[in-house]
């Protein structure tokens, strides 16, 4: 916790971003960071405040889903390794609640489990993108939910 991001190592993904990332925050909620560690809820933001994204962020997975109950967010980012329950507690709680199962979840993990993507998938993530992110990889994994 509390480290800063490390670069990944380069390569060359398509970029989503620019214009195509802009959004009309009136007619969509923010993107919902959740993450136990402060900078990479910070750099997350960053990235997408860069790109003109709304975007709030949650520090477990109680306050996320407060928020994301609260705020309707168009997509969730969820750190899958978390005090109070992690991301696999807040994932079960938005998948059962009526005002929040709809809405897109990406795990974002250091986590390289080869059972993970599967758990994940089975408690209602679309993707999962792994630590340490890189800004082109993390637009260009939120560019199908953030237009």
């Amino acid at each position: 916790m509390g480290q800063a991001p490390r670069k990944s190592a380069p390569h060359s993904p398509k970029l989503v971003g620019g214009s195509s990332m802009k959004t009309d925050s009136a007619a969509r909620g923010p993107v919902l960071v959740v993450d136990d560690d402060v900078d990479i809820t910070r750099f997350i933001g960053a990235v997408l405040s860069s790109r003109g994204v709304p975007n709030v962020s949650a520090f477990d997975p109680v306050q996320g889903f407060a928020i994301a109950q609260r705020q309707h967010p168009r997509l969730i980012l969820v750190d899958w390794h978390m005090p109070a329950g992690g991301g696999a507690l807040l994932l079960r709680q938005l998948r059962e609640n009526a005002g929040t199962a709809q809405i897109p979840i990406i795990v974002v993990t250091t986590d390289s489990a080869p059972n993970l993507p599967a758990e994940a998938a089975a408690l209602g993530a679309r993707s999962l993108i792994h630590k340490p992110l890189d800004p082109d990889r993390l637009v260009e994994a939120i560019g199908e939910y953030v237009r």
